[in-house]
């Protein structure tokens, strides 16, 4: 009995989930103030950067959230007449995201708001339940069902999911749905009224019914566009030398609604019967706030999926765009539970769905904005129209509107060169792409996008599925053969027998190895141990912990083109966060600055369009942070995965062959890569950005 006793107690002693379990309910309580501390900390993270807030920066938020401003109102206008709700429901979607950017936004440039794909999606909804609902009941309840599953993915950590959403099926997604968006709005472009639906036969209804375009509705139209052309040449030619130019180009789509909604109003305002259509905007100020209904939020709660990946991934785009090019970083989960809130509490005043606009934020950025307080000026200025200026936008022509519609989906296109990109890179990659153009032009946007997230999916589980290994071995000729033997009975040139599985694990992550059990390695150099394929489920999330990685052992660079006050980081929400887990796991900062960085793909058999994008990001994080004068060697690539990366435009070069300054050199050895002195010694003296 007591032999069976103590084998039990051996049994639960040595249970490692049960010691684990054991380890956590010991070790949690004591931690749990302070977790719950910087969790709210970092839930409003306006807590962390209003205390370095400098008064010296009040000028130019005050600059860049008037100009914001003034472009969401042409743009809330244009994108709710894509949703197919009343424009003026557009402007009351515009003021909230912009005041609760202010408190729980992590992105200084980042700009929240209508977006044209949104307007399409929400509009495929309306389509289907017009019958039962009104358009803003249903955009409203859109919203809301969209912000709920951005909380909740936020709130469970479960933004990996968009990872399998790889960047061939976006791009084919929206270049589709800006084909569908511009040919939807010709019609109104020249004074049409019906039509078919489906983008070719609307372009083809078009086409055929071309004696019947209205004069005036296409004079106004077409003077948009011209207008609109010319402001946005004139910007590229000169705007780079004065800022007045470059802002009144930024600005060129409200320049537009001002100059033809005066026209409007001088020709129409005596007439009973208008010469052309105008929008005749009704705003009465904000609307009461008003909850959907639980019927039809249930009716939507599937139909948003599309609408939420839609959001999510253009929003989580720009702002790690933005971020990179600004040097800070944002909080990628953070950013959920800021889409989450905002279109919640937008659900309750007649809006629709709303995310990142790369337009808008490009052009916050350039107005140098340095922190989310420009919001505050944003949501005071969309507020003010709401009340005092729209009645001006009454005589707002349709045709003006359809015309800044088409001119700002042009630019979501393509382009062309990049889907040859992909076709180069790997036919799977292209296929994915086709499939999110060709089914969201004739089926639907969101069937569209799942298609082709499908087939990604599929084609990577056949891809595994049918892996096989490569062998390689020694043969003996057999005499008695005659049609494959030789005279001199020579073996062929075979290295002994060797198994190489195209698959070596189904690790998803990977090491920054300091000791590889080989070579030692010098404290300016890492080693990056990739050990799966790097295709688009695992991308983003291999460059994330790289980069997190380097940068606990590293210290970063500063960009000496920054002044220490002037030009301060807005937010030191990334290094508090990159202390704490230093202080975690004990690591101490390497005081050399880093000069080396090894890419081991050496159990990397397959990389995909989305995996090289990822590196090129990762190469250039780590060149922008961590010094431009940071080498990136490559070893164990395989002949497959180099003609990728060749395909792709990515220049390598072998350490014994011909040297070009561009490229990235190959080495045959772990242990050469990293100890090989080219260049070192001019390394170690370049840690900064190049003038």
């Amino acid at each position: 009995m007591e032999k069976h006793v103590a084998a039990v107690k051996k049994e639960f002693r040595t249970d490692v989930t049960l010691n684990r379990v054991t380890k956590f309910a010991r070790t949690a309580p004591p931690k749990l103030p302070s977790a719950a501390r910087q969790y709210l900390l970092d839930k409003l993270p306006i807590i962390q950067w209003i205390p370095r807030y400098s008064p010296s920066w009040l000028l130019q938020d005050f600059m860049a959230g008037l100009t914001i401003g003034v472009l969401l109102i042409p743009q809330g206008l244009a994108y709710a007449k894509i949703a197919t709700i009343p424009i003026e429901n557009g402007l009351y979607s515009c003021w909230v995201p912009a005041a609760v950017m202010v408190f729980m936004g992590t992105s200084k440039d980042l700009s929240t708001g209508p977006t044209s794909i949104l307007g399409l999606l929400t509009a495929e909804i309306i389509s289907d339940l017009k019958n039962e609902y009104s358009p803003v009941d249903i955009s409203s309840a859109v919203a809301m069902m969209v912000g709920i599953w951005s909380l909740l993915i936020g709130l469970l950590g479960l933004g990996f999911l968009l990872d399998y959403v790889s960047i061939p099926v976006l791009t084919g997604f929206i270049s589709a749905t800006a084909f569908v968006i511009g040919m939807g709005q010709v019609a109104s472009l020249v004074g049409l009224n019906g039509g078919p639906d489906g983008a070719f036969n609307q372009l083809g209804d078009a086409l055929k019914r071309l004696p019947q375009w209205d004069g005036p509705t296409c004079g106004i139209g077409f003077g948009t566009v011209v207008i609109l052309l010319i402001l946005e040449k004139i910007g590229k030619k000169w705007g780079h030398k004065h800022f007045a130019i470059k802002y009144m180009a930024s600005s060129r789509a409200i320049i537009a609604v001002v100059i033809f909604t005066l026209i409007s109003y001088l020709v129409n305002k005596d007439r009973d019967e208008y010469l052309w259509g105008v929008s005749e905007v009704d705003t009465h100020g904000i609307q009461h706030p008003k909850a959907p209904g639980a019927v039809l939020l249930s009716k939507v709660v599937g139909r948003s999926i599309a609408p939420l990946v839609a959001c999510t991934l253009e929003h989580q785009a720009v702002g790690k765009a933005f971020a990179r090019r600004n040097h800070y970083t944002i909080d990628q989960t953070q950013e959920f539970n800021y889409l989450g809130v905002t279109n919640i509490v937008n659900s309750f005043f007649g809006a629709m769905p709303v995310g990142g606009a790369i337009s808008r934020t490009a052009v916050n950025s350039e107005c140098h904005v340095k922190s989310p307080l420009n919001g505050v000026v944003t949501a005071g200025f969309i507020i003010l129209t709401l009340y005092v200026f729209s009645p001006a936008l009454y005589w707002l022509p349709k045709s003006t509107l359809a015309a800044i519609i088409i001119m700002a989906v042009i630019h979501l296109f393509g382009p062309l060169s990049l889907i040859w990109r992909y076709w180069r890179i790997s036919l799977a990659d292209f296929i994915a792409c086709m499939v999110s153009f060709w089914v969201t032009i004739f089926v639907s946007a969101e069937i569209g996008i799942g298609a082709a997230a499908g087939w990604s999916v599929a084609w990577t589980l056949l891809r595994s599925a049918f892996a096989t290994p490569s062998i390689h071995l020694n043969t003996t000729i057999n005499p008695s053969s005659n049609s494959n033997s030789n005279s001199n009975n020579e073996q062929p040139d075979f290295p002994p027998l060797q198994l190489f599985p195209t698959v070596t694990t189904t690790t998803l992550t990977q090491q920054i190895t300091e000791n590889v059990g080989g070579p030692s390695i010098p404290e300016d150099t890492v080693i990056v141990r990739f050990a799966d394929s790097l295709f688009f489920p695992n991308a983003n999330r291999n460059k994330v912990a790289t980069l997190e990685a380097i940068q606990l052992a590293y210290p970063s660079v500063q960009n000496p083109h920054y002044s220490a006050d002037a030009e301060r980081l807005w937010s030191v929400a990334a290094e508090r966060r990159l202390e704490r887990l230093r202080v975690q796991r004990n690591i101490v900062m390497r005081q050399m600055p880093l000069a080396v960085v090894v890419w081991d793909f050496g159990m990397v058999p397959f990389v995909d369009a989305t995996g090289i994008t990822a590196l090129a990001e990762l190469k250039d994080d780590i060149r922008r942070q961590l010094g431009f004068g940071v080498q990136v060697r490559v070893v164990g690539m395989t002949e497959r995965v180099r003609a990728r990366f060749a395909r792709a435009g990515w220049k390598l070069a072998d350490v014994d062959g011909l040297m070009d300054d561009a490229a990235d050199v190959v080495y045959p050895s772990l242990e050469r890569a990293i100890w090989d002195e080219r260049d070192r010694d001019s390394l170690k003296g370049v840690t900064t950005e190049k003038a």
